[in-house]
């Protein structure tokens, strides 16, 4: 897919316009979905726990290699 530069100029001013009600509505999801991601990667949210427990089945894998070699 190729994008113009008219086109992406275009989004940026639709989301930019502080009296459209949907840019603001738009902002204000943005924001919100910043929030939820920060706390899912905090210590003790969904994707901090997640790559916790990765390394954690990584690691005990290496351990079990080096123990049967």
């Amino acid at each position: 897919m190729v994008v113009k530069k008219e086109g992406i100029k275009e989004a940026i001013c639709n989301v930019m316009n502080e009296e459209d009600q949907e840019s603001k509505e738009r902002r204000e999801r943005a924001n919100e979905l910043s929030e939820i991601a920060k706390k899912a990667v905090e210590k003790g949210g969904s994707s901090y726990l997640n790559i916790t427990l990765l390394i954690q089945d990584i690691m005990q894998q290496q351990l079990s290699i080096k123990v049967e070699t």
